[in-house]
């Protein structure tokens, strides 16, 4: 075991392990755990997390990419017999296949986080809450709000399928090797249906899209990519009542959706 831990980290993988126990100790408090719950773990590294959670849920599900690092975490932890670890990809791995309701607590890569996390809200019937450790970056931008420079698309749909907030900060000294950016853990809270009513979802993701694609041009102007006829865009703004020398970054999620509902 010794040995096989010297392998790491792997740059190409991303690999930045909590190292700080007050970190994993804040991350238990604001979880309020119950003894009967399963907690799914992405990216487990070297077990900081993982550890702590087996010793206070019923059962602790971890999917780690690495290999070599399933095969220290499964000796790491042997003695705790409500742990499965499983070497898989998060992105593609079968979340409805575990049959049950989990929720997420994961420290996860920086290099695939947003993905992820897209993931797991596409799943959220079975995900009633997450705690994630991103990068203070995402974690900024999926908490903005209209008119802010972090305001752009994943903000918007992350805040269409959920309630988020950041609950801590975590300084990237918790880490090693140390990363070159801060971190935050953020709560993600799926929401039963949508924030806003929307008539056509892949309209609105289409119309959210394209008017972040060139954030500097107008709504009049970014939207002609989506190859709406032009009557029937300028009749959209109107009756959205949304002025389209407007730039995306100005709208929120309610005015989207009535630019959305009014092209339908």
């Amino acid at each position: 075991m010794g040995n096989s831990v010297k392998r790491y980290p792997k740059k190409r993988l991303g690999q930045n392990f909590l190292v700080d126990d007050s970190v994993v100790e804040d991350i238990i408090r604001i979880a309020n755990l119950d003894e009967n719950e399963t907690i799914l773990e992405i990216g487990p590294g070297k077990g900081i997390l993982t550890y702590a959670l087996a010793e206070r849920v019923k059962r602790v599900i971890a999917l780690e990419l690495d290999k070599d690092l399933c095969g220290f975490l499964k000796d790491h932890l042997a003695n705790f017999s409500n742990v499965e670890i499983i070497h898989t990809d998060a992105i593609t791995f079968d979340y409805r296949g575990l049959q049950e309701k989990f929720r997420v607590i994961s420290n996860l890569p920086y290099y695939i986080s947003v993905p992820i996390m897209v993931k797991l809200l596409e799943k959220r019937e079975i995900i009633p809450e997450m705690l994630l450790m991103l990068q203070k970056e995402v974690a900024n931008r999926i908490t903005s709000r209209p008119g802010i420079k972090d305001y752009g698309s994943i903000s918007v749909f992350v805040q269409y399928l959920s309630n988020v907030e950041i609950v801590l900060n975590v300084t990237k000294e918790s880490f090693r090797p140390i990363p070159g950016v801060d971190s935050a853990v953020v709560r993600i809270t799926p929401l039963s249906r949508p924030l806003v009513e929307v008539m056509n979802e892949d309209l609105f993701f289409r119309i959210v899209r394209y008017a972040f694609a060139l954030r500097r041009k107008t709504l009049r102007n970014s939207l002609k990519a989506i190859n709406i006829p032009p009557d029937r865009l300028k009749d959209a703004f109107r009756i959205a009542e949304i002025d389209p020398s407007r730039r995306g970054e100005t709208l929120s999620l309610q005015e989207f959706a009535n630019l959305s509902n009014a092209i339908v």
